[in-house]
């Protein structure tokens, strides 16, 4: 019975975080608008005259989009993938099907 509960909570805890992971680069995109909004009230401070209400969305926009090309140009870089590759060569998992594979390759070869 302790050992179900305990199961069913390490699911629960396991799949809330990745949620937050999820919800993080969401933030992170909101969070890099507040950013702008502060630097754009900062140079008002220091007497450059920009109107954060006519200038911030299209700032705000070409920075999301300079986001995405960039994104893009490392995806098609390669980046990813070979993150993606070191990552999984650390997953246990993943090591074990690979062995596995392995292992089946040698018997088919034998044959």
């Amino acid at each position: 019975m302790n050992l179900k509960l305990f199961f069913k909570l390490r699911e629960f805890a396991v799949y809330s975080k990745i949620w937050m992971q999820r919800t993080m680069s969401w933030i992170a995109i909101v969070n890099s608008g507040m950013i702008l909004f502060l630097v754009l009230a900062k140079l008002q401070d220091y007497g450059i005259e920009i109107h954060i209400t006519a200038w911030f969305v299209p700032i705000y926009i070409g920075i999301i989009l300079l986001m995405m090309v960039f994104g893009y140009v490392e995806d098609r870089a390669g980046f990813h993938r070979e993150e993606i590759r070191a990552q999984s060569s650390r997953n246990p998992y993943f090591k074990d099907i690979v062995e596995r594979l392995d292992r089946i390759e040698k018997k088919v070869e034998k044959k």
